[in-house]
């Protein structure tokens, strides 16, 4: 259970535009989806559900500026984000943005197909309200990832045990989980601070 936060819930978040819940968070989603990519990004779909309410408010309410922002990423009172569909244009990032079905399960969310010349990602996101969000999904892997600590994910086509436990003798994480229902494999690591590049390398 998540508990009400003062900041968020009440006072809200530090930032510009018009909606916390649609804008701040479209930015740290933006963010969190440039950080899985390595900050390399050539071409981003973002579709939302007709049935959502961002299929309807996402110019209006921010939406659009703010994942564009994140997705440069800047943060959440950078000035620039008014004019952030310019900014990554200059950029070479093509994004395109689409309605499309796919039974969203929560009106605020983002399903967004990230790719660059050596990867590929899809990830499902969802604004919880104060400018607060989750990503809920990467490819077929179901996650929680609010941006509230530090996450290592490893993709992985070996056998995973012996990398968790790897990782469990060598490093104090607070939360390590392993999805091993199809290939590649997922260990997910949450910590104070991101793994060291020694046992990344590793």
């Amino acid at each position: 259970m998540k508990f009400p936060s003062i900041f968020n819930d009440v006072i809200g978040p530090i930032m510009r535009g018009p909606s916390s819940s649609h804008c701040a968070a479209a930015v740290r989603i933006g963010r969190m989806a440039r950080d899985l990519m390595g900050g390399q990004l050539d071409f981003v779909l973002i579709e939302f559900d007709p049935r959502g309410s961002l299929a309807t408010t996402h110019e209006n309410q921010g939406s659009d500026i703010g994942i564009f922002g994140g997705l440069l990423g800047w943060d959440t009172t950078d000035p620039r984000l008014v004019d952030s569909a310019d900014y990554i244009a200059r950029a070479g990032i093509t994004v395109e943005i689409k309605i499309e079905k796919y039974d969203a399960i929560h009106p605020n969310t983002y399903r967004i197909t990230l790719i660059n010349s050596e990867e590929k990602h899809q990830i499902y996101a969802i604004s919880t309200g104060g400018g607060m969000v989750e990503i809920t999904r990467i490819d077929a892997f179901e996650v929680s990832i609010s941006g509230d600590c530090f996450e290592t994910l490893i993709f992985t086509e070996d056998d995973i045990d012996p990398i968790s436990e790897y990782i469990k003798e060598r490093y104090e994480v607070e939360e390590l989980i392993i999805n091993n229902d199809s290939l590649p494999g997922l260990i997910q690591i949450k910590s104070l601070h991101f793994l060291p590049d020694k046992l990344k390398s590793e």
